[in-house]
């Protein structure tokens, strides 16, 4: 149990400057009501200095400034208003190490304040909950400070998170953010109009919206997630870089690739589902990826009053998700297959026409979801896996001037059939020394209890073991001429 000091808070507001005034209220559209956290953990080797920290917390709000608001709730309009007191920073000393590598299945308490949940108060205009809460953690033994971020979806989706860190740290070392000033299009402007042409919208949710066909009353969605958490359990499991090039090798033995490389992403996943698909009872068949729709190029022939796809430094939720076609059983079993068709789901989805669509359909289903106070299945019980992967995304960045080479950042949050991918933070030996883990990825997800074992007995067998390579390329063989010859039969 730990002896840990109750916190010390102190309240950070933004600086007092026309953008913070004007920011407000900022309107939440459906796709901006997402009320889930993002937390994450950030530990560098030694102390922040409390003031400078604060001094840039402060820096940080004032070029994020809807970061210190409030939700407000008028009926069906909600909004992020004014928050009077801002941010909350606990600060804790403790001689307790934080056992970095114990903690990876679920945020920490002892580490993160977690914000938002219940948000049946936001209707009342004094209610005062943070959409934003930090705590730092110095540990005297160690000489580490860890800091403690949780950050409600409705300011941002993980590309927010990561720029707002980001530009703290920046400020706490005297340089300016790394990305450019913040823009505010995602909630002021208007979604596009949905066209009704082919294919009719019905097929087009089935296609490219599924998780959004069914919207499920709260309580039941409640009971479902309980169910599901209680069923499975958590697994960690890093890959190196050297790992990862042994897959994408085996992924682009696939003659469908035509000459062309696979990712580190799709092929990661791929060896990751057909594993899997060894173990579960219900063999996954169907992959989707979340994506960023961020700075994809808008036409240049758009008029002035026409929807544009907001850019780099845009903040909100601009994520969408993209699915494969369904597989059969033999190309769920072979890395190529899987990471061909992941790649194939991706096509268009850099395509302004195709975003367009997508945002112009899905804003009035989470717009009705809100109202009913009702909630989408981000899981599957079919078969589909979901990929939340973030190959680029350098959680090292956050080091305070203490250097990448011992900051180590963990993402949090993995459930049944979505698995989480991140760059592996920096390890420490225990004579002291560090690897870099230069190429390495962290994968977390939710498998069910009774196989969690088999699952992770397989993947340590195929990672240890000295044939691992070439058992791979016999599996993935067996696996693409079993496909090809069902493919023959269908002729």
């Amino acid at each position: 149990m730990s002896s840990d000091p109750e916190p010390r808070i102190v309240w950070v507001t933004p600086h007092d400057t026309e953008t913070v005034r004007t920011v407000f209220p900022l309107p939440l559209p459906g796709t901006e009501r997402i009320n889930f956290e993002i937390s994450l953990t950030d530990t560098v080797p030694g102390p922040i200095e409390e003031e400078r920290f604060l001094k840039a917390f402060k820096d940080a709000l004032t070029y994020y400034p809807h970061s210190s608001g409030r939700l407000r709730t008028k009926g069906h309009d909600w909004t992020i208003g004014h928050g009077k007191r801002g941010v909350p920073v606990a600060f804790v000393e403790t001689d307790e190490p934080f056992n970095h590598y114990e903690y990876l299945e679920a945020p920490p308490a002892r580490m993160i304040d977690t914000c938002v949940g219940d948000i049946s108060g936001a209707s009342e205009p004094e209610w005062d909950e943070p959409l934003m809460r930090v705590k730092m953690t110095y540990c005297r033994t160690t000489n580490e400070t860890t800091l403690g971020w949780s950050s409600c979806h409705m300011l941002g989706d993980g590309e927010f998170v990561y720029q707002f860190i980001y530009a703290v740290s920046q400020y706490y070392q005297g340089k300016k953010p790394a990305f450019g000033t913040p823009t505010w299009e995602k909630y002021r402007t208007a979604p596009p109009p949905e066209l009704n042409d082919n294919p009719s919208t019905a097929d087009f949710i089935d296609r490219f919206l599924p998780h959004l066909k069914v919207l499920y009353p709260m309580d039941e969605w409640m009971g479902m997630v309980g169910g599901v958490m209680g069923s499975t359990s958590q697994v960690d499991i890093m890959f190196t870089a050297q790992h990862i090039e042994q897959f994408r090798a085996v992924a682009d033995t696939h003659p469908g690739r035509k000459g062309t490389k696979s990712s580190a992403q799709d092929a990661l996943s791929a060896y990751v589902i057909t594993t899997l698909n060894r173990v579960l009872p219900t063999p996954i068949t169907k992959v989707s990826s979340m994506l960023s729709y961020r700075g994809i190029a808008n036409p240049k022939t758009l008029g002035p009053d026409e929807w544009r796809i907001p850019g780099w430094h845009a903040v909100g939720n601009a994520i969408f998700q993209a699915f494969t076609d369904r597989m059969t059983l033999d190309e769920a079993s072979s890395i190529g297959s899987i990471a061909l068709a992941i790649r194939q789901s991706l096509k268009d989805t850099r395509n302004y026409e195709h975003v367009k669509r997508i945002v112009a359909v899905s804003e009035p289903i989470w717009e009705q979801q809100s109202k009913e106070a009702k909630e989408h299945k981000f899981w599957s019980d079919d078969g589909t896996f979901v990929i939340n992967s973030m190959p680029k995304v350098v959680l090292k960045n956050f080091h305070f001037g203490y250097g990448p080479e011992r900051t180590r950042c963990v993402l949090y949050g993995a459930f049944a059939g979505y698995a989480r991918f991140f760059q592996a933070p920096p390890s420490q030996h225990p004579d002291g020394t560090w690897d870099s883990n230069e190429g390495a990825m962290v994968m977390f997800v939710r498998v069910p209890t009774v196989v969690k074992d088999k699952f992770v007995t397989m993947i340590a067998e195929d990672l240890l073991s000295a044939a691992f390579p070439r058992n791979l390329l016999w599996r993935e063989k067996q696996a693409q001429e079993r496909a090809a010859a069902q493919g023959k039969a269908k002729l």
